[in-house]
């Protein structure tokens, strides 16, 4: 999912005014931040261990 929203990010990019582009990569960024693997993400640099991402 997380690949997809970006590439969904960078393709708006080109279709829409900067704007409209920075409110757009602000909700994806939200969602992605809000993901597991993101929580792991952080635990696993924290911790200084390589991430277990499971795709959520």
């Amino acid at each position: 999912p997380i690949v997809m929203m970006t590439k969904e990010s960078v393709n708006r990019a080109y279709e829409t005014t900067l704007s409209e582009g920075v409110r757009f990569e602000r909700r994806l960024f939200h969602s992605m931040f809000a993901t597991e693997d993101q929580s792991e993400g952080m635990a696993a640099f924290a911790d200084k261990r390589t991430a277990n991402f499971k795709d959520k």
